[in-house]
């Protein structure tokens, strides 16, 4: 478990050991360093997913690749609260891995800060599982109430009251509609079920090493809300089938300066602990760390 020493956890790993956050400021500083300076947001323990043996999961994979990593994690309200009120909470870092769960988050300078460090600051993003069902009161909405917010997605709706009060508070600055971030975007899921999951384009660097058309264990569909025929700059990789049902599972989307990838699977352990699927996490993030 972490320790917490503040209100949130902020732990430094490197490749081998725990280290000190002076000593990952000097590693992030050091021009001759090639390792990858990896941010890993999550909230622990998680109501719905196991993120604590999540998160070491990932520590095992960031130590095998030799990665800088730093973690950001704490209750969900601490992290919650961090990403609103810390515009710069990714400084420093290469490529930024939300392992995160907020789907009824009103904090809209969350979805704004986080936004902000891939579309302003240049880096990339890797959004994984439950990050996709995140901030749904900036898309989701519906009824008479429900707007769009001027360069949102068509399909994108929030409530009239709270675009209104988020222009107030933020005169000239966008909305931040999810699915600027993530491209396609989800609204529910199947049952947990296996999942065929088959590359688009074998070829890309995702899936080195990776089995063309491998099935995950009970895992969780999410559907296309938004589609990739939505989202014309998405870049669909993998395509999932769950019997009857297909959706994108894993695309990326240009976001201002950067990108994002997003990978919908993840729900279980089961899916955490499999070859494929940390794979396809380690591969992404070295993607994206070469491709600012």
């Amino acid at each position: 478990m972490i320790k917490k020493t503040t209100l949130f956890s902020c732990l430094a790993f490197g490749a081998s050991a725990l280290v000190s956050n002076a000593e990952a400021k000097s590693a992030t500083n050091d021009s001759k360093s090639d390792k990858i300076n990896v941010l890993y947001v999550t909230h622990e323990p998680g109501k719905y997913h196991k993120y604590t043996p999540q998160r070491e999961i990932f520590q095992e994979i960031a130590k095998k690749n030799n990665w800088n990593l730093k973690v950001i994690s704490g209750s969900h309200a601490e992290v919650e609260t961090k990403l609103a009120t810390e515009p710069n909470f990714g400084n420093g870092s290469d490529v930024i891995v939300y392992n995160i769960c907020m789907a009824g988050s009103k904090k809209l300078n969350a979805p704004h800060n986080i936004i902000q460090q891939t579309k302003e600051k240049g880096i990339p993003a890797l959004l994984v599982h439950c990050s996709l069902h995140s901030f749904w009161v900036t898309y989701k909405e519906n009824g008479k109430d429900a707007v769009h917010a001027e360069g949102a997605n068509p399909k994108a709706k929030t409530k009239a009251k709270l675009l209104a009060e988020w222009k107030t508070a933020h005169p000239g600055v966008a909305f931040p509609a999810w699915p600027n971030m993530t491209g396609i975007a989800s609204t529910r899921h199947g049952p947990k079920q296996p999942i065929v999951a088959t590359p688009i384009d074998g070829s890309h660097p995702i899936f080195k090493g990776v089995d063309t058309g491998y099935t995950t264990p009970n895992a969780e569909l999410y559907n296309n809300f938004i589609t990739g025929a939505d989202s014309k700059n998405t870049k669909i990789l993998l395509e999932g089938k769950q019997g009857k049902s297909q959706a994108a599972i894993l695309w990326e989307h240009p976001v201002g300066k950067s990108k994002a990838i997003s990978f919908s699977l993840g729900h279980g352990l089961e899916e955490w602990k499999q070859p494929e699927f940390q794979t396809i996490l380690a591969n992404s993030v070295k993607y994206l760390a070469t491709s600012k």
